[in-house]
């Protein structure tokens, strides 16, 4: 791989010398015909005033310039403090557009001060932070050049930001599951504008006469762009032959008077306190963490498993969309959790919590709507000999004269229930997922197993996560596979079943968990009434389904800071459910190798199982 690389890097830096020695041949036959002296006497003719505000701006650009590496490090979850990643971002930056080649060595430099990433990273890092930039500094230049009256090669401008989107897409495929979401490409964009900008106003405070910012600012991003393109240290040569070329009404000895006093505003002085940051980071230790806030006593915590979800350093079970820190359980400081979110660049959002928490989430400003509603039994004082579970006893007795047996198996026939979920999916598409588990050995093998069984033959089979929630046992519904050629009546069959292991045992509580709001055909409102266009007949029959067993509902909630933020996470939330990833494998249970465990090590749960018609 070294050999692979190195011939690369050789010709990249053969390529980049190259360039810079062609460039600066070329503004040395410029400089010809320039008189030295004047120049000098330009920039000893400086004032005071416009100095102070060049480093002013300069400040200002550099405040932005370390900001691209602190964003990308909170959309990449580096664990990285803020103050550690501006610091290494403003020295490998400052650095690395001065001594030229600025991938290499600003990864060089972020090593070096963030030792913990690796170099890989930080290379990686550099890359990204570059490419954004650049496609940043494209958009950029393209819309100034739109908006600014007579700049030259106005007319290119929507090329331009063709070419810097295309850019950008490509930029996004590079990054792959690091895409960053809006609010990241925003921050990006706004940070370059502002560098960008900054960095031309430095520039053309010092430079003399009467040149219109307006006339003076498409031709300095002209010109920083063919010296980024170059690759040669600070631009030199490339820079400079652009700028002439662009203002050729201006006097060159004053304009070159005012670049070098720039540069050495805005390269030199930079460069040497970035190597002095880097210098002074051998003597700084990373602050550890704080410990992380124990987990609620909740049935969701069973479902940190498969890859989806996780457990929050601050004490929830959560999922990540692309703009929300999701929050699938009561949090026990909103304040805890806004500030997560803002760490990362999303909003906070809670799914599926129950009405305490939803009235606790409008205390706290948040925007609250109903989204499903969870299914309660106490297995204890459950009956079937009530009116409302006629439908139920029928059911039931159709699948006792097929022949359907069900009841909990400690060591079921993995491969007969992974033949049962492979014919329900293929009828019903596909599986669910984000907080909705899905078929796995490993991960179902730390839950109770109900299996249906037609003599000797499996006909369906369900699974329950357990619980310990206040001191008492909690049975959760998880997985409900009832084979599509099964008898009817076997899933009902599996959940009685159930309720009967969960009575022995002692349980008051068993959750045959949720179905979205407008499931059930009288609801009303906009909320249900789209709930219902999502829905589908899969969850109109879940409902009845569930329905069948007499339960007492609770309504759950999702809430987040504003109805855009609830529209746009809740269609993210969506798209997980109904279109997640694919699953890293199915293992044996019988086989807890370390390997084995790595793979299956992962994060999700769910509050309502993906089943039945």
């Amino acid at each position: 791989m070294v050999r692979a690389v190195r011939p690369r890097l050789y010709r990249r830096l053969v390529l980049t010398g190259g360039i810079g020695v062609l460039f600066l041949g070329l503004l040395a036959q410029r400089l010809q015909s320039v008189d030295a002296d004047r120049v000098v006497a330009a920039m000893a003719g400086l004032g005071a005033l416009p100095l102070v505000l060049a480093c002013l701006a300069t400040g200002f650009s550099f405040r932005a310039v370390a900001g691209y590496d602190q964003a990308w490090h909170r959309h990449l979850r580096t664990a990285i403090a803020p103050a550690r990643a501006r610091r290494a971002g403003f020295a490998a930056i400052a650095i690395g557009q001065t001594v030229g080649l600025g991938v290499i060595s600003g990864a060089l430099v972020r090593w070096r001060m963030l030792p913990e990433l690796g170099l890989l990273a930080a290379t990686q890092l550099s890359v990204l932070v570059a490419a954004s930039f650049l496609v940043a500094w494209a958009i950029v230049t393209s819309l100034v050049f739109w908006v600014v009256p007579g700049a030259p090669l106005a007319g290119l401008a929507p090329w331009g930001l063709a070419v810097a989107v295309l850019g950008l897409g490509a930029g996004l495929a590079f990054a792959g599951s690091a895409m960053p979401n809006l609010f990241t490409l925003g921050r990006l964009l706004a940070l370059a504008a502002a560098d960008c900008l900054a960095a031309g106003l430095a520039l053309w405070l010092l430079v003399p006469g009467e040149l219109p910012l307006a006339a003076f600012l498409p031709a300095f991003l002209l010109a920083l762009g063919a010296g980024l393109v170059s690759g040669s240290p600070a631009g030199l040569g490339a820079f400079e032959i652009a700028l002439l070329a662009l203002l050729p009404d201006q006097p060159e000895a004053g304009l070159l008077g005012a670049v070098v006093a720039w540069r050495v505003i805005a390269y030199a002085v930079p460069a040497l306190a970035g190597a002095g940051l880097a210098l002074h980071s051998a003597a700084r230790r990373p602050v550890p963490a704080g410990a992380a806030v124990p987990l609620p006593e909740i049935a969701e915590a069973g479902l940190l498993a498969q890859g989806d979800l996780f457990a929050h350093r601050d004490g929830f079970v959560a999922g990540r969309t692309a703009h929300g820190l999701v929050a699938l359980s009561a949090v026990a400081d909103p304040r805890r959790h806004r500030s997560a979110a803002r760490a990362e660049g999303r909003w906070p959002v809670l799914y599926k919590v129950g009405g305490r928490g939803a009235v606790a989430a409008r205390r706290a400003g948040m925007r609250v709507l109903p989204v499903a509603r969870e299914a309660w039994l106490d297995p204890v004082t459950f009956r079937t000999d009530i009116p409302a579970c006629a439908e139920l006893r029928r059911k039931l007795r159709r699948a006792q004269a097929a022949g359907v047996n069900a009841r909990i198996e400690p060591d079921p026939d993995w491969p007969a229930l992974a033949q049962v979920n492979a014919a329900w999916v293929a009828a019903r598409g596909r599986e669910h997922g984000f907080a909705m588990g899905r078929f796995d050995p490993a991960y179902l093998a730390s839950q109770r197993i109900v299996v249906a069984r037609q003599g000797a033959a499996v006909t369906g089979f369900a699974s329950f996560h357990v619980a310990r929630i206040g001191g008492r046992q909690v049975w959760t519904l998880d997985l409900l596979r009832p084979d599509p050629q099964a008898p009817e009546g076997t899933g009902q069959q599996m959940i009685v079943a159930a309720l009967t292991a969960a009575r022995a045992d002692g349980v008051r509580k068993l959750s045959l968990a949720a179905v979205p709001i407008g499931a059930r055909g009288e609801e009303r409102g906009p909320v249900a009434r789209l709930g219902r266009a999502l829905a589908g007949d899969a969850m109109r029959g879940l409902d009845q389904f569930k329905a069948g067993f007499a339960p007492r509902w609770q309504r759950l909630y999702i809430a987040a800071p504003s109805y855009p933020a609830l529209l746009a996470v809740g269609a993210e939330i969506w798209l997980r459910v109904f279109r997640p990833p694919g699953l890293r494998g199915t293992g044996d249970p019988a086989r807890p190798t370390a390997e084995y465990q790595i793979a299956y090590g992962r994060n999700p749960w769910q509050r309502e199982e993906d089943t039945v018609a």
